[in-house]
């Protein structure tokens, strides 16, 4: 019994053996002609799309480039393929995607995203890395690749990580910007702005930045007047607006005691425009300044800066009044005199601000020849005359001259001395 069931198990294990031979054969032959297959299918219609692209992509590609040829068969991408290139192939694109590294790429009207290879792109769109781009009527995203193009739209930077910066206006003179890279094309000037760099923009001596805009990176006011502009991904264009520093009077609002001289002041480069009737000073309604001006009435000064460039400065002003002082003569008596009447200190203000006078006393070591009828100030009006303060001469003085000084303290600090004298004969 047990000899019979030993034999059944080995003839199980031959059946086996025999059904597994064929289908293995079989698979073999099947993978051993797919290949064959493939070849038969596909090799016609790559090599006449890569006749026809052929004949269209030199035209494209600039001579200086001529002599660099792939010796691997050129991969054709056909309308809304996307390829994934290789290392050493050349790839020609028409209408498709390509994502590119370290490869050749001709492409008409397609997308190419290329990372280190080159790109020949007729009228598509390019996303180069580190590669060099020929483009003819595309528009071409580029971050470090080399471009060369031909009526298309180019958004790149030469070197990797530097993206090309520019501004909205000509602000020389207006800024300095520090942290900007000059000279990365040979023979050029223009700047770029690299991904990793803080660029500090400073308004000139005398001009205030009152707004700021990049439209790539970030662009913060640091408190100082000054901003920084840092983390660009992409070619900057940077707005800036100016305002021109308010300029400076050499008077201050107040009362004054004669003709006055007033200066102003603004910073280097501006232009300064003023009034003397209280109105707002442009260069439209205002006197252009060229020196200093010579008051001899009081009036409302106005004044604006501007700088071209900038706009115009906040107007400064000041009220400034010119009162003239008359002090009252007495003419010589005999002793034994009658006590002389009273005589006025005329005081005139001729301009349009009115004048104010603190304080008013009589000061010198005869001070007592003399009486003064109000200490307490008073204001004199615009275009009128005032003679509230008068002076006498004292009763029963003796044979002598006598003198003091009559003393007007005015608003802002100002002090007007006027002589007063007096004889007995």
């Amino acid at each position: 019994m047990k000899n019979k069931q030993a034999l059944l198990a080995v003839l199980l294990v031959l059946a086996l053996l025999i059904c597994l031979v064929p289908a293995t054969a079989l698979a073999a032959g099947k993978d051993a002609e797919e290949p064959a297959a493939e070849e038969t299918d596909e090799t016609p219609a790559a090599e006449e799309a890569g006749e026809a692209e052929a004949e269209e992509a030199p035209e494209d590609e600039p001579e200086e480039n001529a002599d660099e040829e792939n010796e691997a068969e050129p991969v054709y991408v056909e309308e809304d393929d996307t390829y994934f290139s290789k290392i050493g192939e050349t790839v020609y694109n028409n209408a498709g995607v390509v994502y590119s590294n370290d490869s050749l790429i001709y492409n008409n009207e397609g997308k190419v995203y290329a990372n280190g290879g080159t790109v020949y792109n007729n009228a598509g769109v390019v996303y180069a890395n580190g590669g060099t781009v020929y483009n003819n009527g595309g528009i071409v995203y580029n971050n470090g690749a080399q471009v060369y193009t031909f009526e298309g739209e180019v958004e790149n930077s030469m070197i990797y990580g530097y993206y090309p910066f520019e501004t909205e206006g000509d602000y020389s003179g207006l800024a300095v910007f520090d942290g900007l890279i000059e000279g990365l094309e040979p023979g050029s000037d223009a700047l770029y702005i690299s991904k990793d760099a803080v660029v500090t923009v400073t308004p000139a001596e005398g001009l205030s930045i009152t707004e700021a805009k990049a439209d790539a990176g970030m662009i913060e006011e640091n408190g100082d007047g000054s901003y920084t502009l840092s983390g660009a991904d992409s070619a900057v264009t940077l707005t800036l607006k100016f305002r021109t520093d308010a300029p400076e009077l050499s008077l201050a609002s107040g009362t004054y005691g004669e003709e006055q001289k007033l200066e102003i002041t603004a910073p280097a480069g501006a232009e300064i425009y003023y009034t003397t009737d209280g109105s707002e000073p442009d260069e439209e309604n205002g006197t252009r300044y060229d020196g200093a001006l010579t008051l001899k009435n009081g009036c409302t000064v106005k004044a604006a800066a501007v700088v071209e460039g900038a706009e115009l400065s906040e107007a400064v002003s000041a009220d400034i009044a010119v009162l003239s002082f008359t002090a009252p003569s007495f003419e010589a008596v005999k002793l034994g005199y009658d006590r002389p009447d009273a005589e006025p200190i005329v005081i005139v203000n001729g301009g349009s601000v009115a004048g104010v006078i603190e304080s008013a006393a009589i000061e010198g070591d005869e001070d007592g020849a003399f009486a003064l009828n109000r200490e307490a100030g008073s204001t004199v009006k615009a275009g009128a005359t005032s003679e509230i303060w008068t002076i006498r001469p004292a009763a029963g003085l003796e044979k002598g001259s006598y003198r003091a000084t009559v003393v007007f303290t005015l608003a802002g600090g100002e002090t007007v001395e006027l002589e007063l004298s007096f004889r007995v004969k």
